[in-house]
């Protein structure tokens, strides 16, 4: 239909006027010369390729979608620990469980989508957020956010965006900004000592650790959501599809 649609635009300005001929026509004539097509496909090669393109990306989707729902039968099953904190909304009814490193790079990225996502549906989606550190400083960093939450869930989610912000400082300077930006956020620091010795939230890292081997994340950052997972910085779109697929409903035509 492709290539019959694109030598139906190359005959209709070849017979203005002649006769239109039928599309049994057409096809006998172009079967018994093969070469036309060609020719024809020579010159639309602009509008062949956008129509390739287009279905492949249509291709991608109903694949995407279909692994959404082959996920929502058998879900993932993170732990949730009702004492930890929640970014966000704390009582939109989604819960997005990210697995991150502060230190890596495209977990910045991952940030970045976590924000946009609760930033455009706050009533929809809040954030629990689970550590897989691979150093000892991505793991300090993470006991930090542990701790500073136990004083203030924003402050926590401020410390979130801080770091990743200033995430090029950490790589030159180690835990230097990080203790800057705990200056700012004007905490009880002897508190702040107390719970950074913690074995509680020290083990809470490792369990986070080990629940992303678990579930064979294969690497950071990678979200769950209803049970879904996805993995690499997901554009909110991925959430939604997700989420409108969870409740048995269509994706929107705004999201193809």
């Amino acid at each position: 239909m492709l290539v019959f649609g694109l030598l139906a635009l190359s005959f209709a300005g070849a017979t203005v006027s002649a006769a239109q001929p039928d599309a049994q026509a057409i096809k006998t004539y172009l079967m018994a010369h093969p070469e036309v097509i060609l020719e024809a496909l020579e010159k639309q090669k602009v509008a062949l390729y956008d129509m390739v393109v287009a279905g492949q990306q249509i291709k991608q989707r109903i694949a995407w979608r279909e692994n959404i729902k082959r996920s929502l039968a058998n879900p993932l099953k993170p732990a949730i620990n009702p004492e930890r904190p929640r970014l966000g909304n704390p009582q939109a009814p989604t819960l997005v469980v990210e697995y991150t490193n502060f230190m890596c790079s495209t977990c910045r990225k991952g940030a970045v989508a976590l924000e946009d996502l609760l930033g455009k549906y706050p009533i929809k989606y809040q954030a629990l957020i689970k550590h897989v550190p691979n150093d000892d400083i991505s793991r300090q960093i993470a006991l930090y956010y542990e701790a500073i939450a136990r004083q203030s869930t924003g402050k926590a989610y401020v410390f979130y965006h801080q770091v990743f912000e200033r995430q090029p400082e950490l790589t030159k300077n180690g835990l230097l900004p990080v203790l800057d930006i705990v200056k700012g956020l004007k905490l009880d620091q002897a508190r702040l000592a107390r719970d950074l010795s913690d074995p509680i939230l020290a083990q809470r890292i490792k369990d986070d650790t080990a629940e992303s081997k678990a579930f064979n994340l294969g690497g950071t950052p990678a979200f769950i959501v209803a049970g879904v997972l996805l993995r690499g910085p997901a554009p909110v779109a991925a959430f939604e599809d997700i989420w409108y697929l969870s409740k048995g409903k269509q994706p929107p035509t705004s999201n193809n």
